[in-house]
């Protein structure tokens, strides 16, 4: 399977991995459904003036994993020479299960050629802006909103480590056009609750979400009416 090798990208996101989702920061959601996909060795990128209190809490939540400030987790990777292929996980993207990447890492083992970016479709309505007047809808047929996780493939990673041209994973949109500079990118279609959040109110929704979406699987629909009934 490729991409034994994960990072989970927290740098430049300011403060928002660490917001409180069901009472635990955002990051750590996703640093443990990443551990818990198997992944055999796992980095976190961070600010340099986040690390040692990351430090701390992923020591308390007993998560094996490597973290590493600015450009460490690079130069770990470089000093280990590995081309196998690497996922990079989003810390915005916390409830992305650990079946789903478990799922995207097999999947891009069928090809390893070929880099993979999740997504999911694009359900606003989206308008034309020219000259601050608001021109026709867009069809969102064609549009995709990049979430988590993407996999560098490992002739893609094998060339950045050789050359030292870092992808730059704090930022998904430049990583996208970073692996489509450098070759061929499929896409994968991530759950509703692989949502990207963007602000504190989107960290609400996607707790309300899931809290709904657990309520339901907890509560099957009551029969007690009887069949036939309306």
């Amino acid at each position: 399977m490729t991409a034994a090798t994960a990072v989970l990208a927290m740098a430049g996101r300011d403060g928002l991995p660490f917001a409180s989702l069901h009472r635990s920061p955002l990051y750590l959601h996703a640093l443990r459904s990443l551990a818990a996909s198997g992944v055999d060795r796992l980095l976190v990128a961070v600010d340099a003036g986040d690390h040692d209190r990351v430090v701390r809490e992923v020591r308390h939540a007993g998560v094996a994993a490597e973290v590493r400030a600015g450009a460490g987790w690079w130069e770990e990777l470089r000093a280990a020479g590995t081309a196998s292929g690497l996922l990079v996980h989003d810390a915005l993207c916390p409830l992305a299960s650990a079946d789903f990447l478990r799922e995207v890492r097999t999947g891009a083992a069928a090809t390893p050629e070929v880099s993979v970016l999740a997504f999911r479709p694009v359900t606003d309505t989206v308008k034309t802006v020219v000259d601050a007047r608001i021109g026709g809808t867009i069809d969102r047929e064609g549009l995709a909103a990049l979430v988590s996780p993407a996999v560098v493939a490992p002739s893609v990673l094998g060339a950045a480590l050789e050359r030292d041209e870092r992808p730059p994973v704090d930022d998904f949109a430049r990583l996208a056009a970073w692996l489509r500079e450098r070759g061929e990118v499929g896409l994968v279609r991530a759950p509703s609750l692989a949502r990207r959040v963007d602000d504190a109110s989107s960290v609400n929704l996607l707790e309300c979400v899931d809290e709904l979406a657990r309520r339901v699987r907890r509560e099957p629909i009551s029969d007690a009416a009887g069949p036939g009934t309306p």
